[in-house]
């Protein structure tokens, strides 16, 4: 009888411990979304309900809580890739793309500074940002082969514009929902080649400095205050 209250009471401790895992991942999307990487993990444990020992036990390190959190959105982006590439036109290819990754980071920072700068400390989640970039660089191979993107755009130029936009659409989000759909569109309808077009200046960027421009941004997106909270334990 003792032996199974004990296994009775571990099983009850296991349900809690699953329950408070699961509302930890669940908070921390929340908060992700609204304030973005460097959110204090301070508040996600408090809107978990549960104390920091309590996240830290469960999530040693900030990277461990956030491979959790963004584990649905690689597969997401994984049915974004499926359905881009099975479009016969690139161009529409192209577009879907842009007009569903602004959408994602419309209502999540956490989101969009994943895409713009990855996360070294991660493997998982850093290769979440390199897969996006692959899928860009076929979408714009293939666009360039059937001629409709000017053939001298490179895959840093898209990027530096998709970086653009994520420091714009979540802000105008807030006052506009669809406000950034009208720039986008203008910002797409400068890739489409055109008899007269004057040759592009050099570019500037090679992609490791855009990596490190991503890493600049997040750099100067952080207060003082959460320096403390940015770490990995």
């Amino acid at each position: 009888m003792q032996i199974m209250q004990v296994e009775g009471n571990n099983s009850g401790l296991r349900r809690d411990a699953a329950r408070n895992r699961q509302r930890l991942i669940d908070a921390a999307g929340e908060v992700l979304r609204e304030q973005g990487l460097d959110a204090p993990l301070d508040e996600i444990a408090r809107r978990a309900g549960v104390g920091n020992a309590t996240l830290y036990r469960h999530f040693p390190t900030r990277e461990r809580l956030y491979e959790a959190v963004f584990a649905r959105a690689g597969e997401a982006l994984e049915r974004v890739l499926d359905r881009a590439l099975r479009m016969d036109d690139p161009w529409i290819a192209l577009a879907t793309y842009f007009d569903e990754a602004c959408a994602f980071i419309a209502t999540d920072q956490g989101l969009c500074d994943l895409m713009m700068q990855g996360m070294p400390g991660s493997p998982v989640l850093n290769e979440f940002r390199v897969k996006a970039d692959t899928l860009m660089q076929t979408l714009l191979d293939r666009a360039q082969e059937r001629g409709v993107v000017r053939a001298d755009i490179r895959l840093t130029d898209v990027l530096f514009i998709l970086f653009s936009l994520m420091r714009v659409v979540p802000a105008s989000a807030a006052i506009s929902p669809d406000g950034w759909r009208r720039h986008l569109a203008i910002t797409l309808d400068g890739l489409r080649p055109r008899p007269g077009s004057g040759e592009l200046p050099p570019s500037s960027l090679d992609y490791e400095q855009l990596v490190e421009l991503g890493q600049h941004f997040h750099q100067r997106r952080l207060h003082p205050v959460l320096n403390g909270c940015a770490r990995s334990d």
